[in-house]
């Protein structure tokens, strides 16, 4: 299933993780600067350096499965509520692409880069069951079920299943 003998699929893998850390990690503080932005319009309306000031003395902690958020990142302060959910899709597109590539790369790096069909079809599904969500529940519900799909693309998910799951059928059907 995962050639021993070639462990560079290791390195692409602790390489999605990390990514993966640490762009989920960026996209919560986003969500979380637009979120205060959209609850505070007074802030919003503010100069970068009046809106800084006003964060570092009204922090917003806000806990996050296993760590508490403190601060936000100093960039953020000089964008407008447009710019940041603007930058928030782009940033999505962008960490989508990579993952993209890199469970292209897992694939290669396994030896089952002749599966990538699969990884298009599977990314095609999701997006679209995605779209769907977005399009058809609004608010919260259809938001929360897209993103689960976006998390699941963003993580080595989809390349290990397309790795695995066939495999471990082709195992069965040779001993059964």
């Amino acid at each position: 299933m995962l050639p021993r003998r070639r462990p560079l699929w290791l390195l692409v893998l602790a390489v999605m993780l990390i990514f993966g850390f640490y762009q989920e990690k960026a996209k919560i503080q986003l969500n979380h600067y637009v979120q205060v932005l959209q609850e505070n319009p007074g802030v919003a309306s503010m100069s970068p350096e009046l809106r800084q000031k006003w964060w570092n003395v009204n922090p917003q902690p806000k806990r996050i499965h296993y760590y508490i958020m403190q601060g936000t990142w100093n960039g953020f302060h000089s964008m407008s509520l447009n710019q940041l959910k603007s930058l928030k899709w782009g940033l999505s597109i962008l960490i989508l692409i990579v993952f993209f590539a890199l469970d292209g790369l897992f694939l290669k790096t396994t030896g089952h880069i002749d599966r990538w069909p699969w990884l298009v079809v599977m990314y095609g599904l999701a997006g679209l069951i995605m779209a769907a969500f977005i399009a058809l529940v609004p608010g919260k519900s259809g938001y929360g079920v897209a993103h689960e799909f976006l998390a699941f693309l963003q993580s080595p998910l989809p390349s290990l299943f397309i790795v695995l799951v066939p495999s471990l059928i082709e195992r069965m059907q040779a001993t059964g």
